[in-house]
């Protein structure tokens, strides 16, 4: 395996808790009313801050997403990582696969996170928002992130998430993908768009890569 790229929200980090929050807050200061947070991203399927917020307010979403983002990073201190999580990052490592991380978040917000949840030491590079003109499910933040790594070709690489918007994206760059089904908010969106391999937890990634390591042989 070249290589493996991992999304952030719900695969690396359980950051539901606090994006909600801030998502609930963002809306009632824009919107004027109430929502169900949960709901309302589930329906947004993994796309971009952005996104959702010209669903909701046209040409004024850059509003939305100040608001969420100044709320965010204000009030959530910390995010922990999924149990399991960094155990396959450090045989990843152990193993000399090199490691990337592809966010729909600003780089400097996930690297911030990464590093106090002690996992930026892991990666290579990380991808955010801010990277790239295009976003996920559109192949540029991976093709960044390969590029950075000085992977010329995605063939090999495996790409874990748990949004639609990730599985999509590898396949559209070409990468193998693998649905993170720990922390997906909807796993049945999730296999709709078929992902090529399906992760219960995240120690079957490493049985990914021993498979795959298996097979080259």
């Amino acid at each position: 395996m070249k290589a493996v790229l991992w999304d952030l929200d719900d695969t690396l980090l359980e950051t539901l808790p606090g994006r909600m929050q801030a998502l609930a807050h963002a809306h009632e200061r824009c919107v004027g009313t109430r929502t169900d947070p949960v709901a309302l991203w589930r329906s947004h399927r993994g796309g971009t801050l952005e996104d959702l917020g010209r669903r909701l307010l046209g040409e004024d979403y850059r509003r939305f997403a100040a608001i969420y983002r100044e709320y965010y990073y204000r009030e959530v201190r910390r995010a922990d990582a999924y149990a399991g999580v960094e155990g396959v990052l450090r045989a990843c490592l152990a193993a000399g696969v090199p490691m990337a991380v592809v966010t729909s978040k600003v780089s400097w917000g996930a690297i911030d996170e990464l590093g106090r949840a002690g996992l930026l030491q892991y990666f290579a590079a990380v991808v955010g928002f801010d990277d790239t003109e295009l976003h996920k499910p559109d192949p540029e933040p991976v093709f960044a992130a390969l590029d950075r790594m000085l992977v010329d070709d995605a063939e090999g690489v495996l790409f874990v998430g748990d949004s639609p918007a990730d599985i999509m994206a590898a396949r559209n760059a070409g990468c193998r993908s693998v649905a993170a089904m720990w922390g997906t908010l909807d796993s049945e969106l999730l296999l709709d768009v078929y992902p090529d391999h399906v992760a219960q937890r995240p120690g079957d990634i490493l049985e990914l890569l021993s498979s795959a390591a298996g097979a080259a042989r």
